[in-house]
């Protein structure tokens, strides 16, 4: 049998055998294996906030969008006031004047 092992160098320059090689390799796949967990429940956390954060996203549009409608209702409000003053004020200053007018006709 040939033997496939290739020389792997610690950072001391020590050639590792076939023992400390596998060895090292499991070392590296539980390690992969871990970070592979941390990151799964990295990215669930992730969802779960950015699924929070599009609840908030779309409660406060909906606060907005009643908020824009209560305006604007309340802006209509009181330009139909505004009008009704406008035109209470006319019949006022009308009636004044045709009130003044009459009594001008009856001094004379």
């Amino acid at each position: 049998m040939e033997d496939n092992w290739e020389n792997l160098y610690e950072e001391d320059g020590v050639t590792l055998g076939p023992e400390e090689a596998l060895l090292r390799e499991t070392e590296k796949t539980k390690a992969l294996k871990v970070e592979k967990l941390q990151l799964k429940d990295t990215i669930e956390k992730l969802q779960s906030k950015n699924d929070t954060l599009v609840n908030v996203n779309n409660s406060l549009e909906q606060k907005l969008t009643s908020l824009t409608e209560e305006s604007s209702r309340s802006i209509h409000l009181e330009t139909d006031q505004t009008h009704t003053l406008k035109w209470a004020y006319l019949l006022l200053i009308f009636n004044l004047t045709a009130l003044i007018i009459l009594i001008l006709f009856h001094l004379k």
